[in-house]
């Protein structure tokens, strides 16, 4: 299946035209997945999908488990997290949100508190915010090839460590994951560190740290962002590897679905 796509971002990215997820069959999952490779974000607007046909769609990647954020879980499906302030018709907050989570969030890799972190996610805007609430990325490859060639081959075989965070409801256990990711398809590197990251194995916390706020300078360089500015019914679909992101801060009501997938690791970089 050949998809039609055009460029979402100056470097990165693509939205992928006519198509309707709620149809998704092996073939068309095969085609998203080559394009993700190829691009790291798709975007596919005015899609309708219910709690069910949004899980559907994450499993067509691949194995899909229940999520750390259990507050956040859709009624019905520990698979599908509901990111809202809205309330239900008890008044029942059903997506987690509160007034404090309405500012500017951390640059994060999805799951990568995790030891097997999630390969590709998805996000599905119901409701968007009158003001703000967009959700920027920020390219790890591109990051990676700006970096000075000394500081490429000091971070090669080091390992970043991260936790949990408050609204994971599992183990406290801290892991570590490669800090430079390779694709098993194209050989291309990304610099898998975020805001999040606690420091470095076999660095002291100094070291560590200064070393971090130099990752990450050129990671999120503008040149290597791209803020989506959200519509209803927009999916978008994204690489843990070659994207961090954060949500901007927003007021009015939002409430996006989103999932995670563990994708083929002979097609996705993942980290170990």
């Amino acid at each position: 299946m050949e998809l039609q796509t055009r460029p979402l971002a100056a470097r990165f990215g693509a939205e992928v035209l006519g198509l309707d997820l709620a149809g998704i069959d092996a073939p068309m999952a095969d085609a998203i997945q080559d394009a993700l490779v190829r691009h790291g974000l798709l975007l596919l607007r005015r899609q309708s999908l219910h709690d069910q046909e949004i899980l559907r769609v994450a499993e067509a990647f691949g194995e899909v488990v229940e999520l750390a954020a259990k507050k956040y879980h859709a009624p019905g499906f520990t698979q599908v997290n509901y990111v809202s302030n809205l309330h239900d018709d008890t008044q029942r907050l059903i997506g987690g949100l509160t007034a404090a989570d309405q500012d500017e969030g951390v640059w994060h890799s999805d799951q990568n508190f995790r030891a097997r972190p999630a390969t590709i996610s998805t996000l599905l805007c119901v409701h968007n915010p009158a003001h703000g609430g967009g959700t920027s990325f920020t390219s790890t490859v591109l990051g990676y090839a700006a970096l000075p060639e000394p500081v490429k081959a000091r971070i090669q075989g080091l390992r970043g460590r991260y936790l949990p965070g408050k609204v994971h409801e599992i183990e406290k256990i801290e892991v570590d994951h490669p800090v430079v990711l390779v694709n098993p398809v194209t050989g291309v590197r990304a610099l898998y560190v975020a805001g999040n990251t606690l420091g470095f194995t076999g660095l002291q916390a100094e070291e560590g740290e200064a070393l971090k706020t130099e990752l990450l300078d050129c990671l999120l360089r503008a040149e290597h962002q791209y803020r989506h500015d959200w519509r209803m019914g927009d999916m978008l679909i994204y690489d843990n590897a070659q994207l961090v992101h954060r949500r901007e801060a927003f007021r009015g009501l939002r409430w996006l679905k989103s999932t995670r997938s563990f994708a083929d690791p002979a097609r996705f970089a993942v980290p170990d």
